[in-house]
C-alpha cells in the first residue's frame, strides 16, 4: 500500500514534517511499516489536481495531510519521530448490500 503525504513548499508545518521524515527514514527505505510513502507537492499542477480529487472532494483542505486507501491518517510528532496513524481495513465501515433500499 501507499501512504500519500500532501505538502506545500510554503507551508512551515510541512517543512518541519519533511525534515523529520527525512531523519526518520533512510533514503533506501522510504516506507513506514512496509507502506511506501509518496510525497505530493500541491503547489504543482499535477499535485494540486490529485489533492483536489483525493482531498478537497472529501471536504478536507489542510496540509500537511496523509491518506492511505482514501482514508485520512493522523500525523503525530513525538520528539524527533513522525508517526502516521492510519485506519486499518478493519476500521472502515462495512458495506451491507441487504441494507440498501431498492
Amino acid at each position: 500500500m501507499t501512504i500519500k503525504i500532501y505538502t506545500a513548499k510554503h507551508c512551515l508545518p510541512c517543512k518541519d514534517l519533511m525534515e523529520r521524515l527525512k531523519q526518520a527514514l533512510s533514503d533506501s527505505e522510504f516506507s513506514i511499516d512496509g507502506d511506501d510513502i509518496k510525497i505530493i507537492d500541491i503547489e504543482t499542477d499535477e499535485g494540486f489536481e490529485e489533492f483536489s480529487r483525493e482531498v478537497l472532494s472529501k471536504g478536507d483542505s489542510s496540509v500537511p495531510s496523509a491518506y492511505k486507501n482514501g482514508q485520512r491518517c493522523q500525523i503525530l510528532v513525538e520528539d524527533d519521530d513522525v508517526l502516521l496513524d492510519c485506519p486499518s481495513p478493519d476500521d472502515s465501515p462495512e458495506y451491507h448490500p441487504s441494507s440498501e433500499k431498492g
